[in-house]
């Protein structure tokens, strides 16, 4: 029985009297040896926990919102027999998981049978130190001997796993959030589900009293999937504009090749066949025509004054050799404003400049210098690190990986020059392909551009090079397969 003190109370708190009372709740009082007992006028608001229809517990809500429990009670789910029902095996309903007794008797009241509230509350949210704890997202960290805090989940882990469903229905603060992040993480992410609280509500009582039962019943028909890594609808996904090609600086070439931001680009090639110089070019185009930074990261070629001659030879359009003293200074102001470049210390003799040290520089130069291209001149020069069980093929997939994560996550052109295999010598330029490049089809399968540089004749005495695109990922927004042929001028060691 309820006291007309508590009847009130939830009444102003929108409860169905009915539905506490089915519940069992009741008024009491402690007497002076300490033991709370029934009362019809007591001021103590008692919540029996029941296991297969038997009391196993009581908790206790007296005046300043102070609770406790019932020494010796079962630790579990208020409501917990609920678990049994088959529509929450099948799926046909949900099962809601509140912070506290008031939102579960919310829930029931809106004519929702299906919900259970922890025994404890929400966790602090805040260490000693006022800081707010994360919460991992795995469950590495949880041993059952002494999650004592959750263990009425395991307590009743038999039923609760048949459960298709769950809305976590904690509140919204900062305590609450940890609760639901916690109990996310134990009942498995791809189950779970979350509400949106309308503005001003920070639990399901206060959503029941400001908006009624109706509102209560749409929150829980409407609650939205936690995230899956992975995973995703066509709604989760922000809207984003095609991508945003421009010109090489080669009018031939720019009905076959469109580079963009984000994008993976290999160029593969014999030696001395120009695929260094051509692609220092290509990039120095995109900076003095588009204003866009470059990386170089260079470990075969002597940065100074060989590959920045190149640069600077590009960005005159004449040789940086017969420039005047106006035009190399300008030159040299341009390159020192546009370009970054990242070189191991040949000195350092502890430094190992493989794919994770190239990447961290690569970032420090994106960060720090706003660069939107990075040239890696040739992949094979880095240091590579293989794993223990890693096949050559294997390691080269996992660094293509690594780049091409680099490449979207910060809007950058990732351009790599590879050379081709040994076993390729014997193949004119044409024909080879970027399955010909060394120690990995990756260079094919991944790459969003990819293109062979390869002279037409002898490479010693003929100008003709031939650009052969062999991979282009978004026809024809970016580009189309096909060959170009450009001259390049042996005395100005430049592409027309």
């Amino acid at each position: 029985m309820l006291s007309d003190l508590h009847r009130r109370w939830l009444e102003k708190r929108a409860i169905d009297l009915n539905a506490a009372q089915h519940m069992g709740i009741y008024s009491a009082k402690r007497g002076q040896d300490g033991a709370v007992t029934f009362h019809e006028e007591g001021d103590i608001l008692v919540f029996p926990f029941t296991k297969d229809g038997e009391i196993v517990g009581h908790k206790y809500r007296g005046a300043n919102k102070r609770f406790w429990q019932q020494e010796g009670g079962r630790k579990q789910f208020f409501n917990v027999d609920v678990l049994e029902d088959p529509s929450l095996h099948d799926g046909l309903q949900s099962l809601v998981i509140v912070e506290g007794e008031m939102d579960a008797l919310a829930v029931l009241s809106a004519g929702y049978p299906w919900v259970v509230s922890v025994p404890d509350g929400a966790p602090p949210p805040r260490d000693g130190d006022g800081k707010l704890i994360e919460v991992p997202k795995g469950t590495d960290d949880i041993d059952p001997e002494t999650d004592t805090k959750y263990g009425f989940l395991t307590a009743d882990w038999d039923m609760l796993k048949k459960v298709a469903r769950i809305v976590i229905g904690a509140d919204n603060d900062e305590a609450g959030r940890r609760l639901a992040d916690e109990l996310v993480r134990r009942l498995d992410r791809v189950r779970c589900s979350f509400l949106t609280y309308p503005e001003g509500c920070k639990d399901l009582n206060d959503v029941l009293i400001a908006h009624g039962k109706d509102k209560v019943l749409s929150l829980i028909a409407t609650a939205k999937p936690y995230p899956v890594d992975g995973v995703y609808k066509y709604s989760d996904f922000p809207k984003t504009d095609p991508i945003r090609t421009v010109s090489t600086g080669w009018g031939t070439l720019d009905d076959y090749l469109k580079p963009y931001l984000g994008a993976f680009m290999v160029v593969g090639g014999f030696p001395g066949h120009g695929k260094s110089t051509w692609t220092v070019q290509f990039v120095t185009n995109l900076s003095r025509l588009h204003g866009w930074n470059v990386a170089v990261a260079s470990f075969e070629m002597q940065i100074v004054p060989y590959v920045t001659d190149n640069i600077m030879s590009a960005y005159l359009q004449s040789p940086i050799k017969y420039a005047v003293e106006r035009e190399r200074l300008r030159a040299e102001a341009f390159m020192e404003k546009r370009f970054t470049f990242i070189a191991p210390n040949r000195s350092d003799g502890d430094t190992e400049a493989d794919i994770d040290w190239l990447i961290d520089k690569m970032q420090v130069a994106v960060i720090r210098n706003g660069c939107r291209v990075a040239l890696i001149d040739p992949f094979n020069e880095i240091e590579h690190r293989k794993r223990g069980d890693e096949s050559t093929t294997e390691y080269i997939g996992r660094a293509i990986r690594k780049l091409k994560a680099f490449a979207m996550q910060y809007s950058v052109l990732v351009v790599v020059v590879v050379h081709p295999t040994k076993g390729s010598s014997q193949i004119d330029s044409a024909d080879l392909s970027l399955y010909s490049l060394a120690d990995s089809s990756h260079w094919a399968n991944k790459a969003d551009i990819g293109l062979i540089v390869g002279r037409v004749g002898d490479p010693r005495t003929d100008n003709i090079t031939g650009l052969y695109i062999k991979k282009i990922r978004y026809q024809p927004d970016a580009g189309r397969l096909g060959d170009v042929y450009l001259t390049f001028d042996q005395s100005t060691r430049l592409f027309y």
